[in-house]
């Protein structure tokens, strides 16, 4: 690995304009990922930006609390020319260009050398000039505190380790999930040691719910069914739940998290319903690999937690069709 970080670095050394960018939809592991970056490459001299086709979601704003990162529709030219413009591309968090959503062929066609740094099975590395993944690691953030660090660990102050410990604590699920190592712990240490105060990142993140959001949520716990011997449970959100609780698909953040924290649960699909498609976020425990599962529906990720994109579909037809496959699929597991 530290020869690709040393073929990143580089490239940065080359370069005067980056953007970075990272999946639709962004998490704390995305955000803090891309804000880390921005304040390292601001002490390297660079001019960068952050742009994303999704607002950042309410509780992780305050990571951003200089308002930096660009939402790409709002100002569409201004943004292609500066993806245009670019000397360097990051993608960081996710390892495919659809993620990107509407600024895939943006970043497709600008002539800037691209780099990914994530930590999700599937690169297809011919979409890349350089790239560091590493499926083992537990968040994107991880990885780039060893990148940071291979420059000069001095590099990293204050604001730096506020987004990588936001990444790191987020991505693990509070440090519960899987790959979750003492490694991650040494560095969560260190990010302490540079001024990160945990309590406070845990509060702004955890307990900022607003009253909507906590409606919404009760809404989704309405609609849970239970199915296989109570072994999945699936929960939907509709476009009329985010009318009616002043919602977005951003305020769904967490909720697939919650059907795992049921006894008994072996897997757990979220369902929400956009203007034009279905996005469907799939988690598990133990041994079922929901990622498999999520390839049926064109999407990936991590062995016990993936997501997919379904576009033009029904919602409650989506859902019987998922049951149906998912019956299939641990038919053809036992």
């Amino acid at each position: 690995m530290d020869k690709k970080f040393d073929i990143i670095h580089g490239l940065i050394d080359e370069s005067r304009k980056i953007v970075l960018t990272t999946h639709l939809l962004p998490d704390g592991d995305a955000i803090g990922s891309e804000l880390a970056l921005y304040y390292y490459f601001l002490k390297k001299g660079k001019d960068a930006n952050i742009i994303n086709h999704n607002e950042s979601p309410d509780h992780l704003r305050f990571l951003d609390d200089k308002n930096i990162i660009r939402r790409y529709r709002d100002r569409k030219e201004e943004n292609d020319r500066i993806i245009a413009e670019a000397d360097l591309i990051f993608v960081v968090d996710t390892n495919e260009y659809a993620r990107l959503r509407s600024m895939e062929d943006s970043i497709r066609k600008s002539k800037a050398k691209k780099i990914c740094i994530d930590h999700h099975l599937g690169l297809d590395s011919n979409g890349f000039d350089a790239y560091v993944t590493d499926p083992e690691s537990p968040a994107t953030s991880e990885i780039l505190y060893d990148f940071i660090c291979t420059d000069s660990p001095d590099f990293i102050d204050k604001r730096i380790a506020d987004n990588l410990y936001a990444g790191i604590m987020t991505d693990t699920g509070s440090f519960r999930y899987p790959r979750t190592t003492e490694k991650t712990f040494r560095i969560c240490a260190e990010l302490i040691k540079k001024g990160t105060d945990p309590v406070h990142v845990y509060d702004m993140i955890y307990n900022n719910i607003p009253q909507d959001k906590v409606k919404l949520l009760a809404r989704f716990i309405d609609s849970l069914t239970f199915h296989f011997k109570r072994t999945l449970v699936i929960g939907t959100v509709t476009m009329k739940d985010f009318k009616e609780f002043h919602s977005d698909v951003k305020d769904v953040e967490g909720f697939s998290s919650f059907l795992m924290t049921m006894k008994h649960i072996k897997a757990g699909f979220l369902i929400v319903e956009l203007p034009d498609s279905c996005k469907i976020s799939f988690r598990s425990k133990g041994e079922v690999r929901i990622n498999e599962f999520a390839k049926k529906y064109g999407g990936g990720g991590h062995k016990n937690a993936a997501g997919a994109t379904v576009e033009n579909a029904d919602i409650f037809e989506l859902k019987d069709k998922l049951v149906r496959d998912y019956e299939t699929f641990i038919s053809a597991k036992r």
